[in-house]
Formats: C-alpha cells, sequence, structure tokens
C-alpha cells in the first residue's frame, strides 16, 4: 500500500506553480545538498531531482524514506539506475518536457554557426565593421546535408523544422528506426561513417551508452567533411573535447556548437568556453519558460499518479516496480 505524501524535496527551485498541485499538507525541503543539508531532507520521500546531485547507494542509505526520485528533464546521467533499483527507489524522468526547446536551441546554433554570428560580433565588439569577406562570410543552409545521429524525440523535431523549413537535405542514423518510418518524415537513413561523411553539419541526439561515449573521437572527426559544422546539445560524454579542438584548431571543422560538457561545468580556461570557432552555451538548451513549465507540470502529474498507487509515466528502471525490492 503506497503511504500517504508528506514529504517533497525540490532540489531545484520551481519557476511555474505546479507544486501548488501538492496536497497542502507536505512538508517542501527546496534546495541542493549543500545548501540543504542533508539531514534536512532526510525526510524526503520524493526527490524531485535535478542535474546536479549523484543519486546512488551512498545517498539512498542516507535517506531512507525515499520512495522515488523524479527527473524534471530527459537525463538521468546522474542517477545510478542499478542502485536505485536494489534500494527499491522508482526513478522517472519527463522526456517529452524539453524536445522544442531543446529542437529549437540545435537549430539556432546551426544558423549562429552557419551565418558567422559570433564572428560578426566579435567584429562590431572591437570597433570594426568587416570586411564581410573572410571569417564573416557564412554560408546558406537551403539545400546543405544535416546528419542526425539519433531520431528520438528531438532529433525528430529537428529534422522536421531543417527539412520542411529551412530546406536542408537530411540524413540519418538510427537504429532503431526503419527505412519506412524515416521516409514518413523525409529523412534518409544511412550507416553512421556514411552519415558522417555526408554531413555540412553533423548534430548529435543520443544518450551516453557505453557504445556512445565518445563517439566522435579523433577518428570519426577526421570523417567529417572538411569545413562541416559540429553541434552536441545532447550529452557532453559523446565528444571528445581535446579532438574536437584539434579538429577546429587545423581548419578541418569550421566551427561547433556546444551546449553540453564533461564534465559540467568545464574548468575555467578550457577551450571549449571561449574557443573562436565554438559557439557554447552552458546546458542551457531545456531554459526556455515554456520547457521549464511543461518539465515541472509533468513531473509533478507523475509523483501524484504514483502516490495514488499508479505506475507514473517514463519510469526508467522498470524492473523496480514489481520487484520485492520496492520501498
Amino acid at each position: 500500500m503506497t503511504p500517504k505524501l508528506t514529504h517533497v524535496w525540490v532540489e531545484v527551485p520551481f519557476l511555474s506553480d505546479a507544486l501548488s498541485k501538492l496536497p497542502s499538507a507536505v512538508n517542501l525541503y527546496i534546495g541542493q545538498l549543500g545548501l540543504v543539508e542533508l539531514d534536512k531532507v532526510m525526510p524526503a520521500q520524493v526527490a524531485l531531482a535535478s542535474s546536479g546531485v549523484r543519486y546512488d547507494a551512498a545517498l539512498f542509505r542516507q535517506l531512507p524514506n525515499l520512495l522515488m526520485v523524479q527527473r524534471t528533464g530527459i537525463g538521468v546521467d546522474n542517477v545510478n539506475l542499478e542502485d536505485a533499483t536494489a534500494h527499491g527507489v522508482v526513478v522517472g524522468n519527463t522526456p517529452d518536457g524539453p524536445t522544442e526547446s531543446t529542437a529549437e536551441h540545435t537549430v539556432a546554433m546551426l544558423l549562429s554557426l552557419a551565418k558567422r554570428l559570433k564572428q560578426g560580433n566579435a567584429n562590431l565588439a572591437a570597433d570594426k565593421f568587416g570586411p564581410r569577406t573572410g571569417p564573416l562570410l557564412g554560408m546558406e543552409v537551403q539545400g546543405k546535408t544535416l546528419g542526425l545521429v539519433g531520431l528520438g524525440r528531438i532529433g525528430r523535431r529537428v529534422a522536421h523544422i531543417c527539412g520542411n523549413g529551412l530546406g536542408m537535405k537530411i540524413v540519418a542514423y538510427d537504429p532503431y528506426v526503419t527505412a519506412d518510418q524515416a521516409a514518413q518524415m523525409g529523412v534518409i537513413l544511412a550507416d553512421l561513417d556514411t552519415v558522417i561523411r555526408q554531413s555540412d553539419i553533423l548534430s548529435l541526439h543520443v544518450p551516453v551508452t557505453p557504445e556512445t561515449h565518445r563517439l566522435m573521437d579523433e577518428q570519426r572527426l577526421a570523417q567529417m567533411k572538411r569545413g562541416a559544422y559540429l553541434l552536441n546539445c545532447a550529452r557532453g560524454p559523446l565528444v571528445d573535447p581535446v579532438a574536437l579542438v584539434a579538429a577546429l584548431d587545423s581548419g578541418h571543422l569550421a566551427g561547433a556548437g556546444i551546449d553540453v560538457f564533461d564534465p559540467e561545468p568545464p574548468a575555467a580556461g578550457d577551450p571549449l568556453r571561449n574557443h573562436p570557432m565554438i559557439i557554447a552555451t552552458p546546458h542551457s538548451a531545456t531554459a526556455t519558460t515554456e520547457g521549464r513549465v511543461r518539465i515541472e507540470e509533468m513531473a509533478v502529474e507523475r509523483l501524484l499518479a504514483f502516490f495514488r498507487g499508479e505506475r507514473p509515466a517514463d519510469v526508467v528502471n522498470p524492473a523496480v516496480w514489481n520487484s520485492s525490492t520496492l520501498r
């Protein structure tokens, strides 16, 4: 029998009023560990989790009342799912929430790189006005090839915007998508090496797994067209940062758009922070008012479903559900 909901830890303050949907008697503990002492959040039955805390066996042992970790976002990189399952803790995410925000951020990166906006801004900031050649000479993306590694929610939305709206040719690699499904999206499926070689702009939209860790290493970056661009608004460990900087410095790649890093935040002085050919943002692709509100509302809906005794949507460690370890 599911216990009554009485204590919730909110790792990052909510932007929306979604927490008002919780029963009025619920005690809220708001703030990351360090800002909030561990003993203050010990009664928590649910953690409405962001990405700044590591949820593992050590933490689960210190939070004996914790029944659920509900991520306000897609990624669960900071949650050890095996530890959660072993301790009977249900883990959920909100994969539909940040789709539009992240897809639009990716396209904004794409256009900013193609139109050389960073270089133009720096030119004016240096009290110059041109010449409109050399570093300021951009390209039109219509008719260019966009390669997508991953055709999940965000990859599909990027394909729709860039194919239907910008007139780009879309090629993609995703072993879980059929050729018929891709054709319905206006996308050409190909193997990974072909997608990398054909792309004028290559965008990554896959999770971090043992197979995708450092997916874009020195060898694969070298496979890209000379003068191509790389976009990563997915996860930092997908790209070898040293190899990326080398590919930019050598002139092999014309630029990169990076929203995610490994580690996060990148160290002070890390060349990814201020490289002249990189547009870098601080893992903020989902940071829109609409996206945050959507994510927060979804997270609270899943929490409430759990405490109604229902299986909430988007449980990412489903093995726990019928397990004897379920708290």
